[in-house]
């Protein structure tokens, strides 16, 4: 049981990768707690570690050594599998570089994790990110609109968190504010936590500022 109302926490949480005997710290000493249903910005400039802050956070990749806690739950001694049916509860992601199946429409790609028949929740899910073009294919989707279908994608299994790298990353500057606005709105409405990567220091402004620079919190 979580009684501190964190939903993510790290403790001396470090990232080394080796190669040979050429040793780099992508993430330093991190120490943080994201309270439930708070909105936190990383912002930092490409090559600060944000990549892989966002693997090791959503439980994609080991730590080298720390501490993550989810929830209340210390995942830092779990298997992947372990981790993989905390994430599947608990974690959506949506990436810059989303990966939509070309095949299926908005409303299959959304539908399709659901494995459910009733089709109200999966409309329910576009209509809250402002998407209601049910049947448009990937290929015929606006960036903007790309965003929109993989943040409903991303909130299917009811997740707790939400952790979103550069979302808006291709967008001009009137879609990042509907996108940043989207997201404002889902993380009060919702209790949503939402932690999001930016190479733009003024999306700071939507959140809680955090910012990476040489894999350390400064």
């Amino acid at each position: 049981m979580n009684n501190d109302n964190s939903s993510i926490r790290l403790v001396d949480v470090w990232k080394i990768y080796k190669n040979g005997d050429e040793v780099t710290h992508s993430l330093a000493d991190l120490n943080h707690t994201f309270q439930r249903g708070s909105m936190s910005i990383i912002y930092g400039p490409s090559g600060s570690g944000k990549s892989t802050f966002v693997r090791i956070v959503g439980l994609l990749e080991n730590i080298t050594m720390g501490q993550i806690f989810v929830n209340g739950t210390d995942t830092s001694q779990m298997s992947q599998q372990d981790k993989n049916s905390i994430i599947q509860r608990e974690i959506g992601f949506v990436f810059r570089n989303e990966n939509l199946i070309p095949t299926l429409s908005a409303f299959e790609n959304v539908n399709l994790p659901m494995n459910n028949s009733d089709s109200t929740p999966t409309q329910e899910l576009l209509k809250t990110v402002g998407f209601n073009d049910f049947k448009k294919y990937p290929n015929d989707l606006s960036k903007e609109e790309e965003i929109r279908v993989s943040i409903a994608r991303a909130m299917v299994n009811n997740h707790s968190v939400l952790i979103t790298d550069e979302p808006t990353g291709d967008l001009h500057r009137s879609e990042a504010a509907e996108i940043m606005n989207l997201l404002q709105d889902l993380n009060k409405s919702l209790n949503l936590t939402i932690i999001l990567t930016t190479n733009n220091k003024k999306l700071g402004a939507y959140g809680d500022f955090l910012e990476l620079e040489d894999g350390k919190f400064i």
